[in-house]
C-alpha cells in the first residue's frame, strides 16, 4: 500500500488543475479600478499556477524521497530521477506564470513563453513514459503506454495554444487530457497496490520505485493487458459522459432564461386590448380584387358616357333631325 498515496495524490491533483483549467481566464468584474477588483480579476488564473505549483513541488519532493529510500537498489535509486525533468519543468512554468500576473507582475513574461515552457514539459514527460520500459514483461508498461495518450493531447492542445493564447477550444482540450491523466493515475495506483490487480498477477517490488507486474502465464498476462485497455476504454466513456452533461447543463440554464422572457404575440395583442386584424390572403384573392376594380371602373365610365350623353340630347346638340 505504500506505493499508492503517491498516485493518489498525483491523480487527485490532476482533476484540480483539469477543473481550473477549463474556467474562463478572467472571472467577470464589475469595476478595475482599485487593486483588489483587478486582483480578483485574475484569481483563476492565479489558483491555477498555484495549484500546478504544488503538484510540481510534491512530484520533485516524492522523486527525491524516493531516490535516497533506494538507496541500496541501484536501479530503484536512480529511476525517480528521471522523472526531476518534467517535475522541474512544471515548476518553473507555474512559478513563472504567477510571476507574470497583473496588476503588478514581478516578471512580466508573455502568454505564449509560457506556454512555450508548458509545451516543453509536456514533452518531457511525454519521452519519459515512452521511454520506460525496465521490464518488457511487466503488465504496468501497458498503463504507462495508455497514459501516453492522454498526455499527447495535452501537448498538441498547448501547441495550439501557443499560436492563439486565446482560444477556447485547446483550453478545454488540455482541460480533458489533464482530468483523464487524473483518473488514470488513480486506476494506476488502485490497480498496482491494491487487491484490484488483475488475476494471476503479482507485485515485485525491489525498491519504492523499482517495482514490475508479472503475471503467472503467458495467457494471464495477455488478460491483464486487455484488462488495462478495457479500463482505459471505460474512462474515456466516463469523460465524455461527464462533459456531455456539464455541456447540457450550462446549455440549459442559458437557453432556460431565453425561454421564460419570451411572450406570444397574440397574448400581447389580448393583453394590450389591440384587435387583430392579420389575415392570410392568397394571391388568387388579390387577382379577384384588381379584376373586380376594373370593371368597376369601367362600368363608371359607361354611366359616364351615358349621363353625357343624354344631357347633349336634352340640349339639342344630339340629334340632327330634331334640329330641322
Amino acid at each position: 500500500m505504500s506505493g499508492l498515496f503517491p498516485y493518489f495524490v498525483a491523480g487527485l491533483g490532476f482533476l484540480l488543475i483539469s477543473s481550473l483549467e477549463s474556467l474562463p481566464l478572467y472571472s467577470s468584474s464589475s469595476s478595475s479600478s482599485s487593486s483588489s477588483s483587478s486582483s480578483s480579476r485574475f484569481l483563476p488564473l492565479r489558483l491555477r499556477f498555484v495549484s500546478s505549483a504544488a503538484l510540481a513541488s510534491l512530484f520533485v519532493l516524492s522523486s527525491l524521497v524516493s531516490s535516497l529510500s533506494s538507496l541500496h537498489d541501484p536501479l530503484g535509486a536512480s529511476l525517480p530521477l528521471s522523472a526531476l525533468s518534467a517535475s522541474s519543468l512544471f515548476l518553473l512554468y507555474s512559478l513563472s506564470g504567477l510571476l507574470s500576473l497583473p496588476p503588478s507582475p514581478l516578471v512580466p513574461l508573455p502568454s505564449t513563453l509560457i506556454d512555450l515552457l508548458a509545451l516543453f514539459a509536456f514533452a518531457v514527460e511525454l519521452l519519459l513514459f515512452l521511454l520506460r520500459r525496465k521490464d518488457l514483461d511487466g503488465v504496468e508498461n501497458r498503463y504507462f503506454d495508455l497514459l501516453l495518450a492522454p498526455v499527447l493531447v495535452c501537448a498538441a492542445s498547448t501547441a495550439l495554444l501557443v499560436a492563439r493564447p486565446r482560444a477556447g477550444p485547446p483550453r478545454l482540450a488540455r482541460a480533458a487530457g489533464l482530468a483523464l491523466q487524473g483518473t488514470w493515475f488513480l486506476q494506476m495506483g488502485f490497480s498496482f497496490f491494491t487487491s484490484a490487480i488483475a488475476h494471476g498477477c503479482e507485485l515485485h517490488a525491489r525498491s519504492r520505485a523499482n517495482y514490475t507486474i508479472r503475471c503467472k502465464t503467458h495467457e494471464e498476462y495477455h488478460r491483464a493487458r486487455a484488462i488495462a485497455t478495457l479500463q482505459f476504454n471505460g474512462h474515456l466513456a466516463l469523460l465524455l459522459l461527464v462533459g456531455v452533461g456539464i455541456y447540457a447543463a450550462i446549455v440549459g440554464r442559458r437557453a432556460g432564461g431565453g425561454v421564460s422572457g419570451y411572450r406570444p404575440l397574440s397574448k400581447e395583442l389580448q393583453m394590450g386590448g389591440i384587435p387583430s386584424n392579420f389575415t392570410l390572403d392568397s394571391d388568387d384573392d388579390d387577382d379577384e380584387d384588381e379584376i373586380r376594380a376594373e370593371a368597376e371602373a369601367e362600368a363608371n365610365r359607361t354611366k359616364a358616357q351615358d349621363v353625357a350623353l343624354h344631357v347633349a340630347e336634352a340640349n339639342g346638340f344630339g340629334n340632327p333631325s330634331s334640329r330641322d
